[in-house]
């Protein structure tokens, strides 16, 4: 049993030596929100070659934002677009693509398009999160009504 575990331990560092291995070894809503990436930027802006994650740019998992990098392999442009690891990264090939992933919205970019990727990235992270709380915001006394204020007893409003 423990030298089973010891080989499981070996093959599991070899494994994360990987280029990749944030993809891998990473938490599977993350991995969803990559497979979306890698779809989304070959649809729209993969040429002859296959465009596949190379890192995380950045997150916020309090406000729901994945920034990530794609960029070209030396496999062909096949489908379905899926994250392929026999395929090697092209670092210095064209297009390098910057994909942000927003509260569910998916936003692909040319990675030379700085300002545009930092200004999604801010809008994302400068909307009020689900999990900010203000207080009394959702209390129905401090609701704001559009009709004239009913009057009478609690029981026939």
């Amino acid at each position: 049993m423990r030298g089973s575990l010891l080989l499981l331990s070996a093959l599991l560092l070899l494994e994360s030596t990987d280029g990749n291995k944030e993809y891998q070894l990473g938490q599977p809503e993350t991995n969803i929100i990559i497979d979306k990436a890698i779809k989304e930027a070959n649809e729209r802006h993969g040429k002859a070659k296959h465009l596949d994650f190379v890192s995380i740019l950045s997150s916020d998992y309090d406000k729901r934002m994945l920034n990530v990098l794609l960029k070209p392999t030396t496999c062909d442009k096949t489908i379905p677009f899926v994250h392929r690891k026999d395929c090697k990264i092209q670092n210095k090939a064209t297009p390098q693509v910057s994909c942000v992933e927003c509260r569910g919205e998916m936003s692909c970019l040319l990675l030379r398009e700085q300002e545009k990727i930092k200004q999604t990235v801010s809008e994302c992270l400068n909307l009020p999160s689900v999990n900010d709380q203000h207080t009394g915001a959702a209390h129905p006394l401090f609701r704001k009504g559009e009709d004239e204020q009913q009057s009478g007893c609690l029981g026939c409003i």
